[in-house]
């Protein structure tokens, strides 16, 4: 189409119209104008047809004559000084930035006819307002019969002014990438998906059809790179939109209001750079809080938990969705329904998160497109079964492993180590299990045990299997022929004390990996469905934070099902069979302890790797443990006897633990080293109060404690009480005659 005049064309036309008006309403008071000659227009104008940034809108928008010069009024009401003198005086205000519909129409010497197309430009499906090129004055447009159009208010845009100004600056919330990376081979799909949503968005295109691309995944996975590497392969520019910062600008909850005003940015965002619109976490459009906790209560465990309801799609976001002429990128955490009673065709592209084999590339791509080097030894493959990152995060861990490299090692060449790597790692696993779970420590070491030798071989084997995971699985293809989950279990039986706790945080330690015990008292909830829920986020964020999950005393959540009599037995199986699916689909390492083996679910057993015995220790390794349990800074007397009395003592390895911290106190109170008279005490009162049969052996007193005794025996004797009378039997009565 023709291009109109230009801006400052239309301005100086308009200028002297309006000198007109100002000598018409104001006298001799008008401000002077220069006249403009037709020469001097054309020479003013010459160099800028076609090139300035009005004129771009103008091309960009299809503006007709009509919709440009209403564009250019409102522009000029905030540059032009005579375009403000003249408006106090038609409106009769003093200084405000609105011009009304009616003053409009006198600036441009519109006619009654051309009215009705005047008004309509600024109604909420107008062009002007639904591309973001003017805004209304909410307070003047509350009803139709309250406001006449002629007096609605409306203005441009700060942006579109700095805009045409030569400010190009985004709105908060908004990133326009215009030169997008080739990248879309990298993403997580499959190169089969990837060819048909390439040919997809292309059909659409060729065809001009309204498409949606619903792309949802776990954040981090890729999302918006995917939409990154599509846009690179159409040639076009991609606006990223945050919509969880919408609300954030507005400091308020979103209104349809304020919806449409954010909707209306975007439009003219996207058709200025004619880029393709991505909406990254749409979903808090309908994400709602809902139930709040019961009035009269002050007990929070009487309150109903806050659940997560969805409310419709927004009008104004989806009559966007529905007329935008080209293809819309939505990107959320999960699929939402919503999407599909919009009246454009849909794609849905849903993007995993990514398993062992495809992290370890990404590793691998990231740390090559660094320009770092890898320590010898170091296995990018295993990085990606230690380490559960998604990309963002496992690029994010690159970068970090490289500054922290460069600041221990400085030199040209720069080699990431594996503590570099393993510390910039864990500065990426952001979870939330500390809200559910204990983080238990894991200072404990092979040295520190005394093990039966089939639960060390097990413990071994059960370290292979985390390890060798990914060679097995997936190299050798064993994960393609049987359908056995990727998940390590193992169930530790055995009386209390035996050792069960350290050899958790021992394999922790081993496999580099946190150890949360999970807390049954937040995990377990009276109220129907919460436990479930409470289960589901211990297992996902262990899943994202790649953390051994203990479960301590495991049968009491692994109970047995049993036979349903009431509503509360049906629960309570519900819980065991969903912990039985969720461990199935686990693909980390959970260890369960348990006193009672027997009380366990029989399907829980048939599932789990590994089952390892605890027993108590016999004489010889109570011996050991007692060897063990003094550190090298403790003062420990050398002609101590551990044979003896590991021999004499049954106790379990945490009974001698407790007892060898019990001598150390027994010898700081008489002030000497440890002893064995010290060990044999504390030993004699821990078991007697184990519910063992032991004799306590005598101990030496100390001077304080003789002294005491001596004056105990000097006292003299006190007199013996007088013995009270004894106390007449009470009477019997008979509760009946007797029978003659």
């Amino acid at each position: 189409m023709p291009i109109q005049p230009s801006a400052r064309r239309v301005l100086l036309e308009l200028t002297a119209h309006i000198r007109k008006k100002a000598q018409a309403l104001l006298g001799d008071d008008a401000p002077e104008t220069a006249e403009t000659s037709d020469e001097a227009v054309a020479a003013e104008e010459a160099p800028l047809v076609g090139g300035t940034p009005l004129a771009h809108v103008e091309a960009a928008f299809a503006l007709s004559s009509l919709e440009y010069a209403a564009v250019v009024c409102l522009l000029a009401a905030e540059v032009e000084p005579i375009f403000r003198t003249v408006v106090r005086a038609l409106q009769r205000e003093g200084g405000r930035p609105w011009l009304e519909l009616g003053t409009v129409a006198e600036i441009l010497a519109l006619d009654r006819a051309q009215l009705p197309s005047l008004f309509e430009l600024f109604l909420p499906t107008g062009k002007l307002r639904a591309a973001g090129l003017a805004l209304v004055d909410e307070g003047t447009i509350a009803s139709a019969e309250e406001a006449p159009m002629i007096h609605v208010r409306v203005k441009a845009p700060r942006r579109l002014l700095r805009y045409c100004l030569g400010v190009d600056e985004l709105p908060d919330g908004m990133t326009l990438c215009l030169e997008p990376r080739d990248n879309l081979a990298e993403s997580l799909l499959a190169e089969t998906e990837r060819d048909d949503l390439l040919s997809r968005v292309r059909y659409a295109m060729l065809s001009k059809e309204r498409l949606l691309v619903d792309l949802h995944g776990t954040d981090g996975v890729g999302k918006k790179y995917l939409a990154e590497g599509v846009a690179h392969e159409l040639g076009r520019a991609i606006l990223f939109v945050d919509v969880r910062r919408w609300e954030r600008r507005g400091l308020a909850a979103l209104t349809s209001a304020n919806i449409d005003l954010h909707v209306a940015e975007v439009t003219r965002e996207a058709t200025l750079a004619n880029a393709l619109v991505y909406f990254d976490h749409w979903n808090s459009l309908v994400d709602d809080a809902g139930a709040t906790p019961q009035v009269g209560s002050n007990d929070p465990d009487d309150a109903k938990p806050t659940t997560t309801s969805r409310r419709p799609m927004p009008p104004a976001f989806a009559s966007f969705l529905e007329r935008h002429p080209d293809v819309v990128f939505l990107g959320s955490p999960e699929r939402y329904t919503q999407i599909d009673h919009v009246h454009t065709a849909v794609v849905r592209v849903p993007i995993g998160f990514p398993g062992p084999a495809q992290r370890g590339r990404l590793w691998q791509r990231t740390i090559a497109a660094s320009g770092a080097a890898l320590e010898e030894g170091i296995d990018t493959d295993e990085l990606g079964r230690k380490f559960a990152l998604d990309p963002a995060r496992i690029v994010a861990a690159t970068r970090t492993a490289v500054e922290l490299a460069t600041l221990h090692h400085p030199g040209a060449q720069v080699t990431l180590g594996r503590e570099d790597i393993v510390a910039a790692s864990r500065r990426q696993l952001q979870h939330e299990l500390a809200s559910l779970a204990v983080r238990m420590d894991k200072a404990h070491k092979w040295d520190d045990l005394v093990i039966p030798a089939e639960v060390f071989y097990s413990l071994q084997e059960l370290l292979a299997y985390a390890k060798y995971a990914g060679d097995v699985w997936e190299k050798q293809g064993f994960a393609a022929r049987h359908s056995i989950p990727p998940g390590i279990s193992a169930l530790f039986s055995g009386p209390p004390g035996t050792g069960k706790t350290m050899c958790a945080s021992i394999v922790a330690r081993e496999l580099d990996m946190e150890l949360f015990r999970v807390d049954l008292s937040r995990v377990v909830s009276k109220w129907i469905g919460e436990t479930e829920k409470n289960l589901a986020k211990v297992f996902d964020e262990a899943q994202r934070s790649q953390a051994v999950i203990l479960f301590d005393e495991a049968d009491s959540l692994f109970a047995k099902r049993t036979e349903v009599k009431s509503s509360i037995d049906r629960y309570a199986n519900l819980e065991v069979s969903y912990l039985l699916q969720r461990m199935e689909q686990f693909s980390g390492v959970t260890v369960l302890t348990s006193n009672f083996e027997d009380t366990i679910d029989p399907a829980f057993k048939r599932r789990i790797t590994f089952k390892m015995r605890f027993e108590r220790p016999n004489g010889k390794a109570r011996a050991a443990l007692w060897k063990k349990m003094f550190p090298s800074q403790a003062r420990v007397a050398a002609n101590i006897n551990y044979d003896e009395i590991g021999e004499k003592f049954e106790l379990a390895g945490g009974n001698i633990r407790n007892a060898a911290v019990r001598s150390a106190f027994l010898a700081a109170a008489d002030g000497s080293e440890i002893t064995e008279a010290h060990v044999r005490l504390a030993a004699a009162r821990e078991a007697r109060e184990m519910g063992s049969l032991v004799t306590e052996p005598a101990r030496k007193l100390t001077k304080a404690e003789e002294a005491a005794a001596i004056v105990e025996d000097n006292e003299p004797e006190p007199e013996p009480e007088p013995t009270p009378a004894p106390s007449r039997p009470a009477k019997a009565f008979p509760i009946s005659h007797p029978r003659r």
